[in-house]
């Protein structure tokens, strides 16, 4: 199962979109939503690291935190704003596999 950290800018619809990834995944990985001043003592847990399109100008420094350990990217705006969980899914996969 691949551990995908979802970072945020705490909001709501985060924490929403990582339960249903989890939830039609198919077990493929689970996704935990975590707040952007909570996210570097956890980072080392993860196998992927995807960021809210909304703080995406936070993926340099991410990146610098991860030392290209981890691939880090953000989540398209428009699948991001109307939750299609397959496109992130997806996602998931062509980082991974790509």
């Amino acid at each position: 199962m691949v551990r995908v950290m979802l970072i945020c800018n705490a909001g709501m619809s985060t924490a929403m979109l990582a339960q249903k990834i989890n939830k039609y995944s198919d077990g493929y990985c689970y996704v935990e939503a975590l707040g952007e001043g909570e996210y570097e003592e956890h980072i080392e847990d993860f196998d992927i690291v995807l960021v809210g399109p909304q703080i995406r100008h936070l993926i340099p420094s991410i990146k610098k935190v991860v030392n290209n350990r981890i691939p880090v990217s953000y989540i398209n705006p428009v699948d991001y704003g109307m939750m299609k969980v397959d496109h992130v899914i997806a996602q998931i996969k062509e980082i991974l596999e790509g």
